[in-house]
């Protein structure tokens, strides 16, 4: 047989390295790895004689040196291009090249006087925002004011909570 192949393998080798910091990563500093220490489970170890070793006290191992992240907004160059093209935190400028009324086409007037700045839908929707309301208090004033005044009463008295849960 051949003893080759059942031969130990050889141990490997280790070095510590540094790891170079790139060169468009100056601000960094470079991370250094060192040996790594461990305590054994046993604090006190018998020697050959029987006899207990001393308590051999370990130096406490310190965390190594932080890392400083820091966070950059975007080149300065691209936010100067932004500016230039006119494009302001990724939305284009608006235009600002409105046409007066007596330019517009009667298409034109009637989109502007239904979806304008100011038109149907804009002054709808507030309408019916502030409708909700008024019905809220309406329904309050109706509902627990009118009766406290004495003006007019309810045909029937509140349900109570448990005539409501029964279902």
């Amino acid at each position: 047989m051949n003893s080759t192949l059942f031969s130990p393998p050889k141990p490997l080798a280790t070095t510590p390295i540094q790891i170079p910091p790139a060169a468009h990563h100056r601000h960094l500093r470079p991370i250094k790895f060192g040996p790594i220490k461990s305590s054994s489970s046993n604090d006190t170890a018998s020697n050959n004689n029987g006899e207990k070793a001393s308590q051999t006290v370990t130096p406490r191992i310190t965390p190594p040196d932080t890392v400083e992240i820091r966070f950059r907004r975007g080149s300065r160059r691209r936010q100067r291009q932004q500016e230039q093209d006119g494009i302001t935190n990724g939305l284009p400028k608006k235009a600002e090249a409105v046409k007066d009324w007596e330019d517009m086409t009667i298409t034109e007037k009637a989109i502007e006087l239904y979806v304008g700045e100011k038109g149907a839908l804009f002054w709808l929707n507030k309408f019916a925002y502030a409708s909700i309301f008024i019905v809220i208090g309406a329904w309050i004033l109706f509902r627990f004011v009118g009766p406290a005044l004495n003006l007019y009463q309810l045909d029937s008295p509140p349900l109570s909570p448990t005539s409501i849960l029964k279902g």
